[in-house]
């Protein structure tokens, strides 16, 4: 690259009176051959020596934003690692992690209400036998997935004549309780397979709603009938609220809460 070294007769050139000088010069002896003239050098590189900054800094704010993106991706999978190793270290993420099965007393250790709720308990009842707290195909698909017990109890609602069957059902890990929660809707929308109630009603099987969620390897339900076969339906703002009361609130909370603590 040219960086506008003048040549030997511009030299001379400039030495003998400047550049007016040298162009009269060649305009009076009839000569063809004309210098490049400094100055010329010069304002011809001044373009060329902005072109050649503008460049090294577009490169500079490339790099700059390579760099940034690489340290952005960086943070996000090292989030995403912490996300994935947290939830693997989940003690009720399977039975290897939390082998101790539950009882009565832990679930239910009050005979005569739930602990904290105003819920009135009526009984109470555990079973290794998962089917025994279902209708249909559920109990099925909750002994595909390894289910070992079940603890559940009847209870009245405070201030109400809502009737609730409330429990929890143990398999092997979280997947399997995912699969089944995943089935569970086609299954009590079809009426091929539901939560078994444990309150009798004279009128026939009870006009009721369901709800469930998981927690690790628990899958948490309850079934919520009224007396005389009234129906609930889907909106009931008072089946909703027994719902977060009994199974987000004290089961899932308190119950499941303390042994994940004290895994």
């Amino acid at each position: 690259m040219l960086y506008g070294t003048p040549s030997r007769a511009a030299h001379r050139a400039t030495d003998d009176g400047g550049l007016g000088q040298l162009i009269r010069t060649a305009g009076t002896t009839g000569q063809h051959r004309q210098p490049t003239p400094p100055l010329g050098l010069r304002v011809a590189i001044e373009p060329e020596r902005t072109a050649n900054w503008l460049t090294r800094g577009l490169a500079a704010v490339i790099v700059l934003g390579v760099l940034g993106m690489i340290g952005f991706l960086a943070l996000a999978g090292e989030r995403h690692d912490a996300t994935s190793t947290a939830a693997t270290a989940d003690p009720l993420a399977d039975r290897s992690g939390d082998p101790a099965p539950l009882s009565l007393a832990e679930v239910f250790p009050d005979t005569e209400q739930v602990p904290g709720t105003g819920y009135r308990v009526v009984v109470t009842h555990i079973d290794e036998d998962c089917s025994s707290a279902t209708v249909g195909r559920l109990g099925s698909r909750l002994a595909d997935h390894g289910c070992s017990q079940v603890v559940r109890a009847a209870v009245t609602a405070p201030r109400s004549d809502y009737q609730v069957t409330v429990g929890v059902f143990n398999l092997a890990d979280a997947a399997g309780a995912a699969e089944v929660d995943a089935d569970l809707r086609h299954l009590v929308e079809t009426g091929d397979g539901s939560f078994a109630s444990m309150v009798d009603d004279p009128t026939g099987d009870p006009v009721g709603q369901v709800g469930w969620r998981t927690r690790g390897h628990y899958l948490l339900y309850c079934v919520i009938t009224r007396p005389g076969g009234v129906l609930v339906t889907s909106d009931d703002p008072a089946a909703s609220r027994i719902t977060t009361d009994l199974v987000d609130g004290y089961l899932g909370e308190s119950v499941l809460g303390r042994r994940s603590s004290s895994a």
